[in-house]
Formats: C-alpha cells, sequence, structure tokens
C-alpha cells in the first residue's frame, strides 16, 4: 500500500527553485550574511527565544520563516520578496508583504498584507490586510481586512471587515461586517463579540 502524500510537503518544496539550493540560517546575522552575499533561498530556523526584524525582503529573494522562529517582516513595494510560514514560527507582516502560511504558523498582518492561509495556521488580520483562507486556518479579522474563507476555516470578524463565504466555512461575525457569497444559517453566526467567543471556543 502506498504511503499517504503529504500536500503541504509538496507545496513547499514547489516553493523553492529546483535551480537553487536552499540556506538554512539559524541567527539574523547569518541571515543578513548571507543576502549580502546573494543568496535568493533562504530558509531560518531558529528558537523562540530570538526576534528576528528581517526588513524589506527583496523582489528576488524566497524566504521561509520555519520551526518556531520569531520574526517581522516588510515588503515596501507590492514587488517584494517570497514569504513562507510554516512550522510553529511566529510571523509579523506589514506594508505590502505577501504570506504563505502553512502547518500552525501564526501570522499577524497589519496595513495592506497579503496572506494566503492553509493547513491549521492561524491569521490575525487588521487594517486593511487582504487575506485567503481554506483548509483548516482559523481568521482573526479587525478593522477592515477581506476575508475569502473557504475549506473548513473558521472566521471571527468585526469592525467593517468583509467576509466572502465559500463551501463549509464558518464565520462568526459582529453586525457591522460585510457578508457575502454562500451565507447560509449553518456557517454564519452573527455575534455581538466575535472574536473573544471563537478564541474561547478554541481555548477549551
Amino acid at each position: 500500500m502506498n504511503a499517504p502524500i503529504d500536500h503541504l510537503a509538496q507545496r513547499r518544496t514547489r516553493h523553492h527553485s529546483e535551480r537553487t539550493r536552499p540556506t538554512v540560517v539559524h541567527c539574523y546575522s547569518e541571515y543578513a550574511r548571507y543576502l549580502d552575499a546573494g543568496a535568493t533561498t533562504l530558509v531560518i530556523d531558529t528558537g523562540p527565544d530570538q526576534w528576528l526584524e528581517l526588513g524589506h525582503i527583496p523582489g528576488n529573494v524566497d524566504v521561509t520563516i520555519t520551526g518556531q522562529t520569531c520574526a517581522a517582516v516588510t515588503c515596501a513595494a507590492v514587488t517584494g520578496g517570497s514569504i513562507t510560514a510554516a512550522g510553529r514560527c511566529f510571523l509579523q507582516t506589514t506594508h505590502h508583504a505577501r504570506v504563505s502560511a502553512y502547518d500552525f504558523a501564526h501570522v499577524e498582518a497589519f496595513d495592506t498584507a497579503t496572506i494566503d492561509a492553509h493547513g491549521e495556521s492561524r491569521i490575525v488580520g487588521t487594517d486593511y490586510a487582504d487575506i485567503r483562507a481554506d483548509e483548516h486556518a482559523i481568521v482573526f479579522a479587525h478593522c477592515h481586512c477581506h476575508v475569502h474563507a473557504a475549506g473548513h476555516t473558521r472566521t471571527a470578524a468585526t469592525d467593517t471587515t468583509t467576509v466572502a463565504i465559500d463551501g463549509n466555512a464558518h464565520v462568526h461575525a459582529s453586525a457591522g461586517v460585510r457578508i457575502t457569497g454562500d451565507r447560509q444559517s449553518t456557517n454564519l453566526t452573527i455575534d455581538p463579540r466575535p472574536i473573544n467567543r471563537l478564541a474561547d471556543h478554541l481555548n477549551r
């Protein structure tokens, strides 16, 4: 009998160019040194006791943040580099950063960051963040975020967030949230404290 296919591993493998072997780094000084030397595919794997301010990711660079790494990235322009969050990392993203999140990654998105959330990743969106969630991702959306919730995702949204519901996604929303898509009584709950309620439910 064939072994089960790890679709997440396949996606992360395809993310890196076959012509470039990724360089694994374990601290900021290594990251900066390899970046200055022209490395274009970097995997950052540090412990949770370090906080890495990675700054702007250049447009020709692919960065994967994995393990229990804690980091912050920004992309000053929409042409910034490719960023992947995986494992159980914690990542803060600002400005025009674009991130693909997998596994149990926790991503906080500010400004106009764009997040593609997969696996059981947890995303906190603020400002005008654009979040596309599928599989079993969990999204907490504030302010003016745009969320496309698909698969078996769970979303808690408040303020003037817009949420498009697709498939079996379930949404807890406050009264001011704009809901589009496949709105049904079984997948939408109007709640004055949607984020607190979903967080309480997840922590049981």
